[in-house]
This record gives C-alpha cells, sequence and structure tokens, in this order.
C-alpha cells in the first residue's frame, strides 16, 4: 500500500509508514499531543474514494468484505483504523494465469512487511473536512457514509462501518466527529 499522502494531508494511508508515528510495534495508536482516545472499537473497516462524482473513482483505502483483524481509534483530533494484513484477501482477485507472478510477488511483499510489524492504517483528520452529505444506519449493523470537501477542495466518500453486528455507542462518538 505505501503512504499515497504526505502528513499535513486531511487523508492518510499506509502500511510500514505509519510505524512509531501513527501506531506501535504492538498495534495500538500513538495519540498526538494534546489527544484523547474518546472510543476505541474492534471489527470496523472503512471505504475511501476520491472524488465521490466520477465514474471511476481512485480508491484511497479499500476496505475488506467480511470480517476484518482491526481496531478503530476515535480521538479527539482524527479518526484511525489500524488493520492487520492479510495476504490472502490482498492477493485473491489478481489470482488468475496471467495476473499468478503479480500475485506471488505482492504476496511476498505483504509477507515481508508484516514480518517487520507493519500493518494497514487510514488516518482522517474531520477538522479539516467539511461535511456535504452524512447518512447514518445503525439498525442490524452500524454503517456512516460520508461526502466531504477537504480544506485543499478534495473531494471524498467516506464509508465507515462496523463489519459484524452492530456498535451504536461507537457510531455516534465517531459521527459527533464531523460537523455538518
Amino acid at each position: 500500500m505505501g503512504s499515497l499522502v504526505s502528513n499535513d494531508e486531511v487523508v492518510r494511508v499506509g502500511d510500514l509508514s505509519g510505524l512509531g508515528s501513527v501506531y506501535s510495534e504492538g498495534g495500538g495508536l500513538i495519540a498526538n499531543s494534546g489527544e484523547r482516545i474518546l472510543k476505541v472499537g474492534d471489527g470496523w473497516d472503512i471505504d475511501i474514494s476520491s472524488p465521490w462524482r466520477k465514474i471511476l473513482p481512485k480508491i484511497v483505502f479499500a476496505g475488506f468484505e467480511g470480517r476484518a483483524s482491526s481496531r478503530l481509534y476515535v480521538t479527539t483530533q482524527r479518526v484511525v483504523l489500524i488493520r492487520e494484513i492479510d495476504s490472502w484477501r490482498e492477493i485473491k482477485e489478481e489470482l488468475s494465469p496471467l495476473g499468478m507472478p503479480a500475485a506471488a510477488a505482492k504476496g511476498i511483499h505483504l509477507k515481508q512487511l508484516k514480518a517487520a510489524g507493519g500493518r494497514q492504517f487510514c488516518e482522517i483528520w474531520p477538522g479539516q473536512l467539511r461535511v456535504v452529505k452524512m447518512k447514518r444506519i445503525d439498525r442490524r449493523w452500524s454503517w456512516l457514509g460520508l461526502r466531504v470537501v477537504g480544506n485543499d477542495a478534495t473531494r471524498y466518500a467516506i464509508t465507515i462501518y462496523k463489519t459484524e453486528g452492530f456498535d451504536p455507542e461507537t457510531l455516534s462518538v465517531l459521527q459527533s466527529q464531523f460537523k455538518i
């Protein structure tokens, strides 16, 4: 995955680049000075694409179908998802006769990242985003859909969801961080 944007952006994703700055070797969040953790939830995932009104938007951070070994941190400054690297989920779409060499190379790279203590992370700074549209569903599952614009005029479609079951308490704290 690699780091796609710089530290001063409103959405930052990556893997090994966050070790020691976003998450610790054990996978816990490293808080900034003056930052307080409001809520921690297990089994959450995030999908982010940019821009939202385009035929083929760029996928910034892709969520997994089904269970995810992840932890969502909602703090006073940011929303951070830290997810274990799942090599099988990353390469299974590339498993075809023509895609086997690329899948094998990607699998080796992911195993090396995992061995070095890498995890996938997604960091969102809600205070630097203007919410254009927000939709919340909390019946059978917890789901928050957002259309936001960053300070740099970049548009993002963000979907934050619980992979199994529902967690209305975490969803309420999460929703309170995004202001319309």
